[in-house]
């Protein structure tokens, strides 16, 4: 799994700095990240779960960092630097309505 992220770290942050631009199909598939947690990662462990969204918002914090956006303003910034226990808290305005409930969050 952490090598299938480092990859495609790398392959992002490739085509990133050549193009200086993340594409537009990397933006589609960034904002689309959010329904997973409430459909294909809904019947993982809730430590599990809470590992893959983080790790998904964590290119969509990078898009907006791109975009010049503050990570202090960027919801999927403040769900990917989740430290906290209470992570959906923290996820809930970038999940939005894929929001895990507090009793599936644990």
């Amino acid at each position: 799994m952490k090598l299938a992220c480092v990859w495609f770290a790398l392959v992002v942050g490739g085509v990133g700095c050549a193009t200086g631009k993340t594409p537009q199909s990397v933006r589609m598939y960034a904002a689309d990240l959010p329904s997973r947690a409430d459909g294909q990662y809904q019947a993982l462990d809730a430590p599990l779960r809470k590992q893959l969204v983080t790790q998904d918002a964590s290119l969509q914090c990078a898009i907006d960092v791109e975009d010049k956006k503050a990570e202090a303003d960027s919801p999927a910034c403040k769900c990917f630097k989740s430290a906290s226990a209470d992570w959906v808290s923290d996820c809930k305005a970038w999940l939005g309505a894929h929001a895990p409930t507090t009793g599936a969050a644990n």
